[in-house]
């Protein structure tokens, strides 16, 4: 009896080192995909930054309208 408790220790032991590996393997393919997509939206954040920038050289310079009273 206690060599089949010991087999079936060593089975359920083995289940469960299957399972994280498979866990293990999916959560390195989700952090991989999203490593992934995080360099392409950091692309697209430098591209939208550089767009402002161009943006803002076509608008004409502030009104005097537009300035804080001096006590403010």
């Amino acid at each position: 009896m206690n060599e089949m408790n010991q087999t079936q220790r060593i089975d359920r032991l083995e289940m469960l080192l299957s399972e994280h590996e498979y866990t293990v393997e999916t959560l390195n393919t989700i952090v991989t995909e999203q490593s992934h997509e995080i360099g392409l939206l950091s692309k697209q954040v430098d591209v939208l930054k550089d767009q402002i920038k161009e943006l803002k050289t076509h608008l004409p310079q502030q009104q005097a309208g537009d300035e804080k009273p001096p006590h403010y």
